[in-house]
Formats: C-alpha cells, structure tokens, sequence
C-alpha cells in the first residue's frame, strides 16, 4: 500500500526557530536551494557592479562634455591669434622693430645648371 502523502506546510516561526532545515523537504532539496542562493548571490553582485559601471560612464560624458567645451573654446582663441590684424597688433605691442614690407613678395628664379 501507498504511504498518504503529508501535508508540508511551514511558517514563519518554523523557519526562524530552525525547524525547517530539520525537514525532510530541506534536505531533499537542499542541492536545489544551494543552487537557487548561489544565483540570488550572483544577482545581488551583478546588479552592484552594473550600478558602478553606470555612475563611471555617466561621469565619463560629463567628462567629455566639459572636454569637448575646453576644446571649442582653445580653437576659437586660436583662430583669434592667427588672424592677420591680431598678428600685426602682437608685432606692434612687442617692440622688435619689426616692420610691415610696402613691397609685394618677389620670386626668385634660379637657372639650372645642365
């Protein structure tokens, strides 16, 4: 004849007092729950470990951003200084004697030896 099946039932109380690990449940399924631990464990890491990863990168943009404001704002005063009236007042204002030509460039030819 079949054994009737008990009823499994457990409280709170039963698993705070330890009751349920004395249980025949528990034990036949505790490879299961081990299992089932491990991957709440590997969950837990997982999601921390994204949530850094994600404040890294949020500061990395701000990072860029900044950078890229940096850069518009070192090329803008660049193409200031190399305009050709800034670079005559930067001549003037340095007291080097240095002088605008009044004559256009000429070229020079050179004959070439055969």
């Amino acid at each position: 004849m079949e054994e009737p099946k008990k009823n499994i039932r457990f409280t709170l109380s039963d698993l705070l007092n330890g009751q349920f690990f004395e249980s025949e449940l528990f034990i036949r399924n505790k490879l299961l729950l081990f299992v089932i631990f491990l991957m709440l464990l590997t969950n837990i890491a997982v999601r921390f470990k994204t949530a850094k990863v994600l404040r890294e990168v949020d500061t990395m943009e701000r990072d860029v951003k900044e950078l890229r404001a940096h850069s518009i704002a070192v090329a803008a005063e660049v193409i200031k200084l190399t305009r050709p009236s800034e670079i005559l007042d930067r001549i003037k204002h340095s007291q080097l004697g240095l002088e605008t030509s009044k004559e256009p460039p000429v070229r020079i030819y050179v004959d070439k030896e055969k």
